[in-house]
């Protein structure tokens, strides 16, 4: 029975994200770089496919509409971390979105962003 109940406590614990709710936080990085929005978009996918947090890998999902591009980890039906990617005059600019704003990210994940808008 506490197994039950520890297992429900952690449940409620972890929530559910939505796109939505997730890019409704405030953006944990907004950075601008001179490369092009897909070449920025695949670099977040490959780094964010091939990390790991506590040894599981936490995956990602790239998805693309017209010229603006979206990366969701670990994918698009429950997205704790996503990062818009869209083309401006000087190149592309990036925002980061973190599901949970009362924690931090780990940080691999904003680490992906910054090496692949450099």
């Amino acid at each position: 029975m506490r197994i039950l109940i520890g297992c429900l406590a952690l449940a409620s614990l972890s929530g559910c994200a939505s796109v939505g709710d997730t890019r409704g936080n405030p953006a944990l990085l907004t950075l601008s770089t001179s490369k092009p929005a897909k070449d920025v978009a695949e670099c977040i996918r490959d780094g964010w496919q091939g990390g790991a947090v506590l040894g599981a890998g936490y995956g990602a999902v790239l998805q693309s509409s017209g010229r603006k591009y979206t990366v969701f980890s670990p994918d698009s039906a429950t997205p704790w971390h996503l990062a818009d990617i869209v083309p401006s005059a000087e190149g592309t600019v990036v925002r980061y979105h973190f599901y949970r704003t009362w924690q931090s990210p780990p940080q691999q994940i904003p680490d992906v962003v910054k090496r692949c808008t450099t």
